[in-house]
């Protein structure tokens, strides 16, 4: 398992750390930022705003020392995909390696120090949408509110999660600025599974990804029907589920999106039918399963099974 895919397009490259701090300072959090070791600019930073997140892929490039007053009324999910990352709470700490991740509480004293190859995602999740996915479920919330322990957890443990995060990073680099309100159902699923994975004080019991028998309904379907555009529209009338619910279930039950669960069905498809050598060229499978924009099959072909079309191709030849 990789993490790579924890990345967004650049704001900023070859910066220097104060210019991708004071960005940071707008977008993602209030801190000051002390440069302890610093010998080129080197700081990069992607971010975009997705379904009522911020998702903020960073590098400073150099070793810092990041002093954050108070997180106002929001949580961070802190994850490393390189480098390390030292946490603490006052007296407490905790060093963060790849693969690692921490929820940081809304109003705590927080100081990270980044190695100088650290890079990690950064998602911010508003306290009231955790508070309205904790209140769904039980109907109060708890006295102190929805706290997290300081204790981080090894997402190569949880593969369902990247999962999630994965489907997630491709959706919003897909996506219109103008229709992020469109989409707070992928919200919704993060935080169900953060609440799932990460301890923390409210008592939602460990079964939301339980199997959902209508899921089987839904894969026929896709499957009879994969060559066609299916919609989710379509897959809420067959089901009799609205589209939020889908969307749950998806996550749920496969930690994927719908959308990302019929690209990926269609590639496994494209993949046989190019291995079997029944098509002539790449183009000729790509639009029989609607893959109109031939470089992008490329690149989600390569990135779910490690070569290119035509490289499969080529075996058969």
């Amino acid at each position: 398992m990789t993490l790579e895919i924890f990345s967004l397009p650049l704001r900023f490259n070859f910066a220097r750390p104060e210019a991708v701090s004071e960005f940071v300072n707008q977008k993602v959090g209030r801190h000051t930022l002390e440069v302890i070791k610093c010998d080129a600019a080197r700081s990069r930073l992607g971010f975009k705003e997705f379904s009522g997140l911020g998702l903020t892929s960073i590098s400073y490039g150099s070793e810092v020392r990041v002093k954050s007053p108070e997180l106002e009324s929001v949580f961070h999910l802190q994850i490393i995909t390189r480098g390390t990352c030292y946490v603490s709470f006052g007296y407490e700490g905790v060093l963060l390696g790849v693969g690692d991740a921490i929820m940081l509480n809304p109003f705590e004293l927080i100081i990270l120090e980044y190695s100088s190859d650290c890079e990690k995602l950064i998602v911010n999740i508003p306290e009231s949408s955790i508070q309205t996915t904790v209140l769904s479920e039980l109907g109060c919330l708890p006295k102190p509110g929805v706290r997290f322990a300081r204790r981080p957890v090894n997402l190569l443990r949880f593969p369902s999660l990247v999962k999630l995060f994965e489907a997630v990073l491709l959706e919003a680099g897909g996506c219109d600025a103008e229709i992020f309100g469109a989409f707070d159902f992928y919200k919704e699923a993060v935080i169900n599974k953060i609440l799932c994975t990460f301890d923390n004080n409210v008592p939602i019991e460990k079964n939301l990804n339980r199997p959902h028998p209508q899921i089987e309904e839904i894969s026929r379907y896709i499957e009879k029907n994969i060559k066609k555009d299916i919609t989710i529209d379509e897959l809420s009338k067959i089901s009799n589920l609205s589209v939020r619910s889908i969307y749950s279930l998806f996550s749920k039950t496969l930690s994927t999106t719908p959308k990302n669960y019929i690209k990926n069905q269609k590639l496994n498809r494209v993949r046989e039918d190019l291995l079997n050598g029944s098509v002539r060229n790449v183009t000729e499978v790509a639009l029989d399963y609607g893959f109109s924009h031939l470089g992008r099959l490329s690149s989600d072909y390569k990135r779910l099974f490690g070569e290119s079309p035509s490289k499969t191709l080529r075996k058969v030849c």
